[in-house]
């Protein structure tokens, strides 16, 4: 029973991981490119778009690893 509850757990972080990158990804880039034009000769100018990506993904990870926790809770509590 805890395989299954681990395996779906990890299903579950993965696929939510990539929806919520997905989710993010494209209003980051755009906030930092708006950064980058109203900012030109900022010293992060260069790779604010890098920058945020990092943002995002620190995020994604974060959400998978709390998605990953609370289906494993669910899925390995007995049943009645």
């Amino acid at each position: 029973m805890k395989i299954k509850a681990l395996v779906e757990s990890i299903l579950a972080g993965v696929v939510s991981a990539i929806l919520s990158y997905g989710a993010l990804s494209l209003p980051a880039t755009l906030a930092a490119l708006a950064l980058r034009r109203k900012m030109p000769e900022a010293w992060f100018s260069s790779s604010v778009v890098g920058y945020a990506h990092f943002v995002v993904v620190g995020i994604s990870i974060t959400i998978a690893a709390v998605a990953c926790r609370m289906v494993y809770k669910h899925a390995s509590t007995p049943r009645a």
